[in-house]
């Protein structure tokens, strides 16, 4: 084993749920000669003998001579890892963690159109605000078959995506025939919050948030998101709300910091209780508990948000607006809810009574380091950024085993029935969680003709697999 620092990179730590790794990544022909690879894979290597989850059961030999995104894969515990991830330029990966990318400004989900035919179709299932797919006039619930006038298939589904990171234009189909929508794509920062309402029915004041991604800030430092999320769960604190509905339904993680800020606006824990217990390999470990003790690997609900300078020093203390009174979280869920989102749910069980309305969670509890070479003249050279899993979750009762998903108290499919807009106390999700809680609402759609035969296979966040994670900065060099 080499003589390894930890010191060498900026890592963060990411519980992700990557579903589908881009194929462009993949495919991208390096133009140097494979001798050149050697180096770039030796790096890979020297990280994944100390870090990686799984580095007894690596192979004791390798072909250096391969090309660096192929190298890696071969590293792999192919047996129970299917989500480390590599790509080419880490900068762009560092933009997508907090929600910054080049796209046109619309979430959608792929399905069969029929049970006959390999014909796919997209469903949007919102727009992104102050985006370029918010000035036209595309809106959740339409459906489109073809992009740049192809039909999606099986076949080329995957390509047509890839078109989409430019000027496209969508098929969607309106009054019986296709109507062209032309996108334009810019370098868009999305903010987590889609919506927050509070809704006084049956003589209860109901809060409902959709979230998401769990995301401090658009990478300034400014904590803008983090801030906001807690001047929320002020508007809530001080309206005297007796139920929360949080909407994860597209939410596929993200940092840490954020998820255990958010589960301590809801459940009212203290710093004193713990929310999450992480599990690393045999040197990590011993890292970790030569730094900080045999507790390190506890992470504790919060009292205050503390607002870091790039230093990692501390500028500001916010206390955490926290909802006293609740005795029960609702959270809407789908095969999205993944990762931090699933940390939500797993981390809160112990304390408070957490009911799931929608569909089984993806299911993911391991997490991920984000390594890149740190040194700007390396970089000339090495531009890879990774993802190898690196630790292993539970919550305070040690419960971890959620691989599979969680089940949910309520079932509803939301694409079986026609997409009312989010927020509607008639839409099909929210309308479930309100009829749980006692609210009925009139004229449901719930028993409405349905709509398509299968479940959606990708949607556009696996396009963006650094999206889907959980973030925690390194506990042994937080200032990295």
């Amino acid at each position: 084993m080499r003589n390894f620092s930890f010191k060498k990179f900026g890592l963060l730590l990411l519980f992700s749920s990557l579903l589908v790794i881009s194929s462009c990544e993949e495919n991208n022909i390096n133009n140097k000669p494979q001798g050149e690879y050697n180096r770039i894979n030796d790096w890979i290597q020297e990280w994944m003998d100390v870090v990686y989850f799984w580095n007894t059961r690596m192979p004791t030999k390798t072909d250096k001579t391969l090309f660096p995104a192929d190298y890696f894969k071969s590293l792999l515990y192919k047996t129970e890892d299917r989500f480390s991830y590599i790509a080419e330029d880490y900068a762009q990966l560092s933009d997508q963690l907090s929600g910054v990318q080049m796209e046109a400004g619309y979430d959608f989900s792929l399905l069969r159109a029929d049970t006959v035919s390999e014909n796919v179709v997209g469903i949007i299932n919102y727009i992104k605000p102050n985006s370029p797919a918010s000035l036209t006039d595309l809106r959740r619930g339409d459906v489109f078959y073809t992009v740049n006038n192809k039909q999606l298939t099986l076949s080329n589904y995957q390509q047509l995506l890839n078109e989409m990171s430019a000027l496209h234009v969508l098929g969607v189909f309106r009054n019986g025939a296709l109507q062209p929508i032309s996108l334009a794509v810019t370098r868009y920062e999305e903010n987590p919050v889609l919506l927050d309402s509070i809704y006084e029915l049956s003589g209860k004041k109901i809060a409902y948030l959709i979230f998401n991604f769990f995301s401090t800030d658009k990478g300034d430092n400014s904590y803008i998101y983090l801030k906001e999320l807690n001047e929320i769960f002020g508007k809530y604190q001080h309206t005297h709300v007796e139920e929360l509905i949080l909407d994860l339904r597209y939410n596929g993680g993200g940092e840490v910091t954020v998820a255990t800020a958010l589960a301590s606006m809801i459940s009212n824990c203290t710093s004193s209780d713990v929310f999450l217990i992480d599990r690393y390999n045999s040197i990590v470990d011993a890292e970790f508990k030569k730094a900080y003790g045999n507790d390190y690997n506890k992470t504790f609900f919060v009292d205050s948000l503390n607002v870091r300078d790039k230093n990692n020093k501390t500028i500001e203390q916010i206390p955490v607006n926290k909802l006293t009174g609740l005795r029960r979280l609702y959270v809407l869920t789908s095969y999205r809810t993944a990762s931090a989102s699933e940390l939500i749910i797993n981390g809160l069980k112990p304390y408070m009574e957490v009911v799931l309305v929608g569909e089984k969670t993806y299911g993911k509890n391991v997490g991920m380091w984000f390594i890149y070479e740190e040194d700007t003249e390396k970089q000339k050279d090495n531009r890879w950024g990774m993802l190898p899993i690196v630790v292993r979750l539970s919550n305070s009762d040690n419960q971890s085993d959620y691989t599979h998903g969680f089940g949910v108290d309520v079932e509803v499919n939301e694409y079986v029935a026609p997409f009312l807009p989010l927020g509607n106390t008639r839409e099909l999700l929210l309308e479930a969680a309100l009829a749980h809680i006692g609210v009925q609402t009139a004229n449901s759609v719930r028993n409405a003709e349905k709509r398509f035969d299968s479940q959606p296979f990708t949607s556009s966040i696996d396009r963006t697999p650094v999206r889907e994670n959980t973030i925690i900065k390194n506990k042994l060099y937080p200032n990295k």
